[in-house]
């Protein structure tokens, strides 16, 4: 996607200060920073890496701080923020922003134009920064001062006596060993680089949106010394930062890396949907999540695929992958992939639960009810998207009656199928669904018992397990073949709410919730729905009617509710109350979108519905992270972007939701 910010184009520093660049390398690591190439979050740095030992995500590179001088002067190229001031200035220098294959940076040095381009190599823990210098012939001097962190990507480091200050020379560039534990940090340039000692820390670097959000937000960096290299038009220079190991040609690494790129970009433009007239949003919005889809779609240091869940702070979630994968893999064409991942993701199976999350080490937390339930749908729309029946057979369908088998007859945080066929889960103290912002420890919202979306997905599970069971002659052992008949009549008589023609969103002893949340629409979205036509047509009705629907998602609690929160920021306490009662999330727009085709059938009419979202989310491409799609955004107008910068089931769905707009029939 192509993005372009001048200095005069009205977003001012602020503007630009809070606008985020990502470039990944398919390993789970990336570089990332502001469009004034400063860093407002400690999850900001040049070289971002995912490592096996010490296990985690480590931001090795910090930044380089680099400047050029000229017979005009010296222009500093980065913006650092300390408490109180910014310095060096180079917001100054700074004349454009661009993305587009990768960010490029674009900085007015008297006559001369200096483009300082990042580009990650894919595969690789090496990050490639490359300078071309445009304007007078005549040389100039680039000042490089690489600016180290050496620690995890959740903690700010300050000065202490076991950081390691030294740099071991080398024809081209230095090696730095920050830390024990560690792997060396290699800079090596595509010539000789000049590189002076001096042994600096920069102390109270101040990340603003990590103050912001109440996190740590000062951190001290450490710096071995400086590089010097003379710069002419004819001539630029690509330094490469690696911890994969020393580089030996950055500029040949540049240069495939680079067509590497276009041919990505080529890929994505020959998958662009043809059916209904393709509007330029549309068309803006689908190259942009095809190349999110890219970033997201990882391989683990152990050689895993997987989904990352959201960049920054986020790693491969069960439920966020199962999500998002129907629009990451199959919509753009990879399906081999997508099957890798969800056999890797079915490998980590335990008493038929799946891993909400995995833990740095590789580790599972089964905490939730629902990722095992995706799983089924996500089988769905594999076969949708033309996967072979013979391969869901052999790689996942043993694991699939596994899920069911526990499911049905009992399993951990209280799953069990009841006399009536339906599913009860959780307790007071432990949330096992989606919705599990917790504060002091203790969920936020109460869902335990019967929950309505879990027991969508049962349902839905049970049928497609019923008729691949008769598919495949393997019976579904201990299990009354009127089980699906039996739940579909028990989930009406459970879940009915009569006076608002909705569904409880669960109900726990003699309590049934009212709330009208969006779980509801899954009863509609989903394959296979428990509720009648007219059933379907009252909850859909009900759902606009009360405010659900705004132009980026779907709110996570009616506006008309009390407990209504239309804002999210703040420290984590205030965030964490309103994250789930009220905020909106993009992703469940695709269900939406199922359930308004399942009840008024796919028209021109229909499909028309959501074109204010597709500009709407097309427009918000520049407005946060560039190229993605925020976590949330606040519930209230104007939907102010929050969380993380790109967030897979958001970039999934609707690349899934697009997909269904602009197919052709």
């Amino acid at each position: 996607m192509k993005s372009a910010f001048d200095r005069n184009d009205g977003y001012g520093f602020e503007g630009w200060l809070a606008r985020e660049w990502l470039d990944t390398n398919g390993r789970g690591g990336y570089a990332s920073g502001t469009l004034l190439n400063g860093h407002t979050r400690k999850y900001h740095g040049l070289l971002v890496v995912r490592l096996a030992r010490p296990a985690g995500v480590f931001v090795m590179l910090s930044q380089l701080e680099d400047e050029l001088t000229t017979p005009a002067g010296a222009f500093p190229l980065v913006t650092h923020e300390y408490p109180g001031t910014f310095h060096p200035a180079g917001h100054n220098t700074q004349c454009r922003f661009e993305q587009d294959l990768c960010p490029t940076f674009t900085y007015a040095c008297g006559e001369a134009r200096l483009r300082r381009r990042v580009m990650m190599v894919r595969g690789s823990d090496t990050v490639l920064i490359r300078y071309d210098l445009d304007g007078p012939p005549g040389p100039a001097t680039l000042r490089i001062r690489p600016l180290l962190a050496g620690r995890d990507f959740h903690h700010v480091a300050t000065e202490n006596p076991a950081a390691n200050l030294d740099a071991d020379l080398r024809r081209h560039g230095i090696v730095c060993r920050p830390y024990p534990g560690l792997p060396p940090l290699h800079l090596d340039g595509d010539r000789p680089l000049a590189f002076t000692p001096e042994k600096l820390w920069y102390r109270h670097v101040l990340y603003r949106l990590d103050q912001e959000r109440g996190l740590e937000h000062c951190e001290d960096l450490l710096s071995p010394g400086q590089f010097t290299v003379t710069l002419t038009p004819d001539r630029p220079l690509v330094i490469a930062a690696s911890c994969t190991g020393p580089s030996r040609a950055p500029g040949r690494l540049w240069d495939e890396e680079w067509e590497r790129r276009r041919a990505a970009a080529a890929a994505v433009e020959a998958r662009m949907p043809r059916g209904r007239a393709v509007a330029e949003p549309a068309r803006r919005l689908f190259e942009a999540l095809s190349e999110a889809a890219d970033r997201l779609l990882i391989t683990l240091p152990d050689g895993t695929p997987a989904v990352h869940a959201g960049y920054h702070w986020f790693g491969p979630w069960g439920r966020d992958t199962l999500i998002a994968l129907p629009g990451l893999a199959f919509v753009t064409g990879r399906l081999d992939e997508g099957m890798a991942i969800l056999e890797a993701t079915v490998a980590k199976a335990s008493k038929g639960m799946l891993p909400n999350f995995l833990n740095p080490d590789g580790t599972g937390a089964y905490t939730a009810a629902d990722p095992a339930l995706w799983l089924f749908w996500t089988v769905q729309q594999y076969l949708h998207f033309g996967g072979r029946l013979e391969t869901v057979r052999d790689r996942l369908w043993p694991a699939m009656r596994d899920i069911i088998t526990h499911y049905h007859d009992g399993t951990e945080a209280g799953i069990r199928a009841r006399h009536d066929g339906l599913l009860t889960a959780g307790r007071p103290e432990l949330a096992v669904t989606w919705m599990d912002a917790s504060l002091h420890g203790r969920p936020i919202i109460q869902r335990w018992g019967l929950i309505v979306e879990l027991n969508a997905l049962w349902y839905n599970a049970l049928c497609l397990s019923f008729e691949l069971a008769r598919t495949f002659k393997t019976p579904l052992p201990g299990l009354p073949p009127t089980l699906c008949d039996d739940v579909r009549r028990a989930f009406v008589e459970t879940f009915w709410n009569p006076a608002s023609h909705t569904l409880y969103d669960s109900v726990s002893g003699a309590f049934s919730d009212p709330s009208v949340r969006p779980n509801q629409i899954f009863a509609l979205s989903l394959p296979h729905s428990p509720l009648d036509e007219q059933r379907q047509l009252e909850v859909l009705d009900s759902f606009e009617a009360e405010g659900l629907c705004t132009p980026y998602g779907i709110r996570t609690l009616s506006p008309l509710d009390p407990r209504y929160q239309g804002v999210c920021r703040g420290p984590e306490w205030a965030r964490e109350l309103a994250y789930q009662q009220g905020s909106v999330l993009p992703w469940i727009l695709a269900h939406y979108a199922d359930a308004v085709f399942r009840v008024f059938g796919r028209s021109e009419f229909t499909v028309a519905r959501f074109d204010p979202a597709v500009r709407a989310l097309a427009d918000h491409l520049n407005e946060a992270g560039i190229g993605g799609l925020s976590e949330i955004f606040e519930g209230d107008p104007p939907h102010v972007p929050r969380g993380s910068i790109c967030q897979a089931w958001n970039v999934g769905e609707i690349l899934r939701l697009l997909h269904e707009l602009y197919r052709e029939d």
